[in-house]
């Protein structure tokens, strides 16, 4: 049964031509593969999120992937910049696979406005919903090709950081905001 949802979904959610039909928030990805942490972080989504504050701001920390790639135990990193643009509200981000450390921590605003791509300029206009953000690149066709879900825990500020990049990965990250 659990194969079939997950065909269903995966078929819907990979021909849906606009954005309204990507959802508000992510689904269960936890039906099979996922470590306590991801389960943890899934939770903490789900229950103690709500939207995140919409002022300029890094964070950045730890993710795991739930990928035929990736050992889902492995630790790599991210940094997510949520700032104002003339355009309304967007996102940028950069994951850091097999680093020892990580590099963004000490990034302050002015430097996440010096080190992002262009790219998300044009394609990281965050979509708000209920108590969440989220962020959506699509195929030429109109297609999801990546979704970026985002709730902040109000009690420590920690960014709760969802991707989606169709069946071959998801990402589970807690994001710490970088105080520089």
């Amino acid at each position: 049964m659990p194969v079939l949802f997950l065909s269903l979904f995966l078929s819907c959610f990979s021909f849906a031509q606009t954005r309204d039909q990507v959802p508000d928030l992510p689904p269960n990805f936890c039906y099979e593969g996922c470590t306590d942490t991801m389960k943890k972080l899934l939770s903490d989504f789900e229950n103690v999120g709500t939207l995140p504050s919409s002022k300029p701001a890094v964070y950045s920390g730890e993710c795991n992937h739930l990928s035929s790639s990736y050992n889902p135990d492995d630790v790599h990193y991210a940094v997510v910049f949520l700032d104002q643009k003339k355009t309304g509200w967007n996102f940028s981000t950069i994951f850091s696979f097999f680093a020892d450390h990580n590099e963004f921590a000490n990034w302050s605003v002015i430097t996440s406005r010096n080190e992002m791509s262009p790219y998300w300029n044009e394609h990281g206009d965050i979509l708000v919903g209920t108590n969440a953000a989220r962020t959506i690149v699509k195929y030429e066709n109109g297609a999801p090709a990546y979704v970026y879900w985002m709730r902040q825990n109000p009690k420590t500020n920690d960014l709760l950081y969802i991707t989606f990049a169709g069946a071959s990965m998801k990402s589970f990250c807690r994001l710490k905001k970088n105080e520089h």
